[in-house]
């Protein structure tokens, strides 16, 4: 009864880190996505304000 209570716990705490993994990246990489979208979008602006004049 034990060893597969263990193996149990086991299984879920790899779950749960693979998932925490997982989820650290993918919000890291949404991060950086929209500083280069903003980056982008106030590039092409000042560049659209500029030929204006």
């Amino acid at each position: 009864m034990l060893p597969s209570l263990i193996t149990c716990n086991l299984a879920g705490l790899a779950i749960a880190a693979l998932y925490y993994t997982w989820r650290d990246v993918y919000l890291v990489r949404m991060r950086r996505q929209k500083a280069v979208n903003l980056h982008e979008r106030v590039a092409h602006m000042l560049w659209v304000a500029a030929n204006r004049s």
